[in-house]
């Protein structure tokens, strides 16, 4: 987050703008950008393409283009190939593209409207190069690209080789037969492959198997560890068929996606050793709706939460029953089953049912030593269990409420006790502060988890189910569409007044709270007042009342904003805000992101608005790119807060602060009414070309040419 304090003399702009030219001019030498317009202008500049070279796809319409971007690049420079302008690169008919070799990353495409043929692939991590290894398709969308027939077989994006990420791409609207995303497998070695980031939206019911949102793998080698982890993914009404992901293979991680109204489950079909925590099964009481189907050996089911599923696959974690000596499609035994610390809620059938599909399909082996510890489960069905365990069942410290425990009535292992859970802000159920879920749980599980389904450390004695009752900061919640996906489908950020998370930190109005808490009860919150002097023309105002004096008081009201990082450091707190008198000069600010904040910060005492120095905290690579909780609690009356900063730079002056906060209209280059990073896309793309994009001539004297001053406008 580059910024100018607006007085720089002509001379030192002149200085300014010949660095930045030789800084262009260095790094132009080393690395090349080449206008494409087709495929085979991509073949002919990838047979010189160099690592760290650019490939720029020109915006507009491609047709029937049967794209091969094959080449190998470098760890630290791989070779791009971006559109012009992201998301305005449109590819149609029967458009593929082919990713083969390494390093080598297709950045902002959009395929819509085409279709293909049986057996083919959108895109594939393969071509004439052989099969891509440390490659990636990320900021893309494929949207609707479906033939005219549902049982047209083929795929949307197909993963070979090994060590590849597909992330921060939608997918939207598939409604034919062939997976959206699929893990290859063609010999039993590991594929290191990650899948996050990524927005799954609006697959209709199929007409049968094969209508799956991801697969990994095959049941040929589902007996060999593919090591591939599926985490921080939304899928949104993904009803293709019963198994939304299809494990089958072992050693993967399924973590922190969300599942919101989607008819199916996440189905550990074939393979061992796979791992599913921290997930959000929002089932909205759609019908056909689920969680976790578990088959094989030695799978962990930690920290899910789960709440109105209904009853597919029997049960919200629904363990199956299997076939003796089973062949690799079939339906392996479960032994050693782990599932510990989830909490399920008012789910529409059994929460947990032991013996899925038994006496179907030749399944007649019940599930053996299978732990089940510490899980929260508060039914509004008619039982919580059903269905019959095999040999070495492990059952311990959970509690289950409000239906009855069918065939584990009078098991010493579960509690019949009402979590006493309560809805958050965030419409997620947690235990109350005298729940007996709160230092509940049985048996020491540090080895399996050290944290809970928000993020938030697990501390002492264990909570029983998926969240622990904490006052630290939540880093994982349920996602939405503003968090996943490309960012040029986002809805643009527009702040009243500037602000928002940049490169160096985060500048907040005070007002852009996400939620508003009333920790002690008494009804008393922060509240809005518009107010002239402020950054944004409002303010958060403390309500009235007594000084309240931590730790013997209660907090009495906070807000909560959340922040995400994109670099690891010491970030510095900023708060501008006033008091008015010796009454109402004082806020809580936090000294941590993991407590609430009882640190008092003294305020102005005449009215006018200043900004106040805060504490420094530490982003560790763990805090990035995820949304951390940063919260403001109220100790004076009446006190006003206008805006925070948090920031790299450890000595921002006055001046500099409130220009964070400023709109620069010069800078908004594509005229969207936010300056954002499509307007640095636009200036990168007409940099010194004479009158090559209007727009990114943004300096004040719109010389007709897109420059360095440009970019110190953005």
């Amino acid at each position: 987050m580059k910024r100018c304090s607006g007085q720089f003399d002509v001379d030192l702009l002149r200085l300014v703008v010949l660095i930045c030219a030789m800084l262009i001019g260095q790094s132009t030498a080393y690395a090349t950008e080449i206008l494409v317009s087709t495929a085979s202008e991509i073949t002919a500049a990838m047979l010189t393409a160099k690592p760290g070279d650019s490939l720029i796809m020109t915006d507009g319409t491609w047709t029937n283009q049967q794209i091969q971007f094959a080449g190998f690049g470098g760890m630290d420079k791989p070779i791009t190939l971006r559109a012009q302008t992201p998301g305005q690169v449109l590819l149609n008919g029967n458009s593929t593209i082919n990713i083969s070799g390494d390093w080598l990353v297709v950045d902002g495409l959009k395929f819509e409207g085409g279709a293909l043929g049986t057996s083919d692939h959108i895109v594939e991590f393969r071509g004439s190069n052989g099969e891509a290894t440390n490659s990636r398709f990320t900021n893309s969308a494929i949207i609707n690209y479906n033939p005219a027939d549902i049982n047209t077989r083929y795929f949307w994006v197909s993963m070979y080789g090994h060590n590849n990420r597909v992330d921060h791409n939608r997918f939207e609207g598939q409604n034919h037969s062939g997976v959206t995303v699929t893990v290859w497998r063609n010999d039993p070695g590991a594929d290191n492959h990650l899948i996050d980031a990524n927005h799954f939206i609006d697959r209709p019911e199929g007409n049968g198997n094969g209508f799956e949102t991801i697969r990994v793998g095959t049941s040929t080698e589902s007996l060999s560890n593919s090591f591939t982890t599926v985490q921080n993914n939304l899928f949104e009404r993904t009803d293709g068929e019963i198994e939304i992901i299809s494990n089958k293979s072992g050693g993967n991680i399924y973590r922190y996606n969300t599942f919101r109204e989607s008819a199916g489950t996440l189905t550990l079909r074939h393979g061992n050793d796979t791992r599913v925590e921290g997930n959000f099964f929002l089932g909205e009481n759609k019908q056909e709706s689920g969680a976790i189907r578990v088959i094989g050996e030695r799978q962990t089911i930690v920290n899910n939460y789960i709440a109105d599923v209904d009853n597919r696959a029997g049960g919200a974690i629904s363990i199956s029953a299997g076939v003796p000596n089973s062949a690799v499609n079939e339906y392996f035994q479960v032994k050693d089953a782990m599932i510990a610390h989830n909490t399920l809620v008012h789910t529409l059938g059994a929460m947990i049912t032991f013996d899925d599909g038994l006496g179907s399909s030749g399944r007649t082996l019940l599930a053996e030593n299978v732990t089940v510890a510490n899980n929260l489960l508060k039914s509004s069905g008619p039982s919580i269990f059903e269905g019959n365990e095999g040999a070495g069942w492990n059952w311990s410290g959970n509690i289950a409420y409000g239906g009855n425990l069918g065939p584990k009535a009078g098991e010493t292992g579960i509690s019949i006790n009402d979590p006493e859970l309560q809805m958050g802000g965030d419409g997620l159920w947690r235990p109350g502060a005298t729940s007996p879920a709160i230092d509940g749980g049985q048996g020491d599980y540090t080895g399996l988890i050290s944290d809970d389904m928000d993020g938030q450390p697990r501390l002492g004695l264990f909570d029983v189910g998926a969240d622990e009752y904490s006052l630290a900061t939540i880093v994982r919640k349920p996602l939405e569409a503003g968090d996943v996906g490309p960012a040029w489908l986002k809805a643009p950020v527009d702040p009243p007044s500037g602000g928002g998370c940049f490169a160096n930190g985060c500048a907040i109005q005070a007002e852009d709270y996400s939620e508003l808490l009333d920790p002690n009860g008494d009804g008393f919150l922060w509240k809005k007042l518009t107010v002239s002097e402020s950054l944004g023309g409002e303010v958060l105002a403390a309500p009235n009342g007594d000084r309240i004096n931590l730790p013997a008081d209660l907090q009495d009201t906070i807000a909560v904003y959340d922040l995400t990082f994109e670099q690891p450091g010491t970030y510095r707190a900023y708060y501008r805000a006033r008091g008015f008198n010796g009454s109402t000069d004082s806020i809580y600010v936090p000294d941590d992101f993991a407590i609430d904040p009882d640190n008092a910060e003294t305020l102005s005492s005449d009215g006018k608005f200043r900004w106040e120095v805060g504490d420094t905290f530490t982003i560790n690579s763990g805090n990035v790119d995820v949304p951390l909780e940063f919260r403001i609690g109220r100790r004076e009356q009446m006190a006003q807060l206008d805006a925070v900063v948090l920031d790299l730079d450890l000595s921002l002056t006055a001046e500099e602060l409130d220009a964070l906060f400023e709109v620069y209209d010069l800078a908004d280059f594509n005229e969207d009414s936010s300056v954002d990073g499509l307007d640095l896309a636009s200036w990168r793309s007409g940099f010194g070309i004479l009158e090559a994009a209007v727009h990114a001539d943004g300096d004040a004297d719109e010389d007709g040419d897109v420059d360095g001053k440009d970019f110190l406008s953005w």
